[in-house]
Formats: structure tokens, C-alpha cells, sequence
């Protein structure tokens, strides 16, 4: 029983804690450039983003288990169709995720409001 009412109230933080207009009015005015760094070989880590200056952001990724249709937080998110390769260029927003911590550890974990992947120049 302690189970399933731990599971209630982590559901309702979840889904209430995003609302319509978080999602929708998002805004890549502010995005930064960064590369997709593969930092799997780390103990607890997977793909990051390497900014210009060498720091690193951890996104934090809400999963979602259950049967279709998921919700708007999980298909809207800029990261769900996203393909991690390493070294691939792209322009994200973001913002730190207060209080959250991560196995990983090199760098700021944060929620990505807008990505878009830049154009590999063309070669010669």
C-alpha cells in the first residue's frame, strides 16, 4: 500500500508541475552553441552537452511509462525525438534545475527548453 501512495503523489507532482504555457511558449532567442559530448565510459553517465567554454549541462529527462498516448510533457519536450551522436552541433536553451543531483556529476543538470541542431559545414 505504501507503495502505490508513493506512486500517487509522485504522479500528481509530475504532471501538475508543468503547465500548457511552460511548453508552449517556448523561445530559442537565448540559445547557446554546444556540442553532444558521449561521456558513457563515466560511471552514471550518458550524453551531456559541452558548452563553448568547456562546461558541461546534464539534461534532466522525465521518463514516462505507460500506454499511449503520453502526455504532452514527454512528446513536446525538445529532447524526444532528439538523436544523441556524439560531437553533433547544436543551439539549446535551458534552465537549471535547482536542488537536483545526478550519479554522473560533471556538470549543471538542466531542463532543455529549445534545441536545434546546426547544419555539419559542408565538405570539400
Amino acid at each position: 500500500m505504501r507503495h502505490f501512495v508513493f506512486f500517487v503523489i509522485v504522479s500528481s507532482l509530475t504532471f501538475t508541475g508543468c503547465s500548457e504555457e511552460d511548453i508552449t511558449n517556448v523561445s530559442c532567442d537565448q540559445a547557446v552553441p554546444a556540442t553532444v559530448r558521449d561521456l558513457s565510459g563515466l560511471d552514471g553517465c550518458g550524453f551531456v552537452f559541452e558548452l563553448e567554454d568547456g562546461s558541461k549541462l546534464e539534461p534532466f529527462m522525465l521518463g514516462y511509462c505507460g500506454t499511449p498516448p503520453l502526455p504532452k510533457e514527454v512528446t513536446e519536450n525538445p529532447l524526444y525525438n532528439f538523436e544523441w551522436v556524439d560531437g553533433k552541433q547544436v543551439l539549446i536553451g535551458y534552465e537549471v534545475v535547482p536542488d537536483a543531483a545526478s550519479i554522473c556529476m560533471v556538470g549543471k543538470i538542466v531542463k532543455i527548453t529549445c534545441l536545434e541542431e546546426l547544419a555539419l559545414p559542408a565538405e570539400k
